[in-house]
């Protein structure tokens, strides 16, 4: 039996405090990315081009740890935390930040639904009590299929 720290997840959406371009994008996500690493995190990024909806996972004070720095940041305001608490497993595992423009109205429905600590993504009957993971994780099924 190994000893490893349970995962801990969070999911936020925030309205982007500036017009970004692909360039601004470009140099959040390099940023991120060396960040999250470092931090054992992990986790996607939908943008509209005004909202950010963001999904965490990874052990509790890396996860604390780059929200903060998004807390931080003056590229977000408005931020809305829409999940946070202990996940059976990681979810996104094979991305540090993948980043993807999504429909303003996708972005909505996954903030609009309801989130749920205790769900358990990976098991199809659970699906049901998280709606918003569900469809966060359908978007990127169908958009970024995951490599093996």
């Amino acid at each position: 039996m190994t000893d490893s720290p349970p995962i801990y997840a969070l999911a936020y959406a925030s309205r982007s405090s500036s017009n970004l371009d692909n360039s601004d994008l470009e140099e959040i996500l390099v940023e991120a990315s060396a960040q999250n690493r470092m931090a054992d995190v992990t986790g996607v990024l939908l943008y509209d081009g005004t909202t950010f909806l963001q999904y965490l996972e990874g052990p509790e004070e890396g996860v604390a740890s780059v929200f903060d720095r998004i807390k931080q940041s003056k590229r977000h305001a408005d931020i809305r935390v829409l999940t946070s608490g202990e996940v059976p497993e990681r979810y996104f595992w094979n991305w540090s930040m993948a980043c993807q423009h999504a429909d303003a109205s996708l972005i909505q429905r996954i903030e609009a639904a309801r989130w749920s600590e205790r769900s358990h993504p990976y098991l199809e009957e659970d699906a049901e009590h998280n709606p918003g993971l569900r469809l966060l994780a359908e978007f990127w099924s169908v958009q970024v299929p995951p490599t093996t």
